[in-house]
């Protein structure tokens, strides 16, 4: 046991060691850049971000028509409960992806104008 403890601990040190380094590199990488070069790898991240946030919202969207139009379900009405719930719930969790969509959208114009004026 104290064993297995140990070698987590030592995991544990080395993960964030790692995270560390790498943080420290991507400030380094950061300080060596021109101003608009900055502003590019923001754009670039944010456009990700954007980008992801969109497709998670979509395919929640999508999920609903592809059970609605899927006929083996009606022989099958514990899993179309199942699956109803699990809608129910990315429903749920869509409305927040909508809304951090719409921040990320929102900060990243806000970012820009103020790097403009930089």
């Amino acid at each position: 046991m104290d064993e297995s403890y140990d070698e987590v601990k030592e995991l544990k040190s080395s993960f964030f060691e790692y995270f560390k380094s790498l943080y420290n590199n991507y400030n380094e990488y950061l300080d060596s850049l021109t101003p608009d070069k900055i502003v590019c790898v923001f754009n670039i991240i944010v456009g990700g971000l954007s980008l992801s946030s969109f497709f998670t919202i979509l395919s929640i969207m999508l999920s609903d028509n592809i059970i609605n139009k899927i006929k083996f379900l009606e022989r099958f009405p514990r899993i179309l409960e199942i699956l109803r719930i699990r809608n129910y719930i990315n429903k749920k969790i869509a409305k927040f992806y909508l809304f951090l969509h719409f921040m990320i959208i929102l900060l990243t114009i806000l970012s820009n104008m103020y790097m403009l004026f930089l």
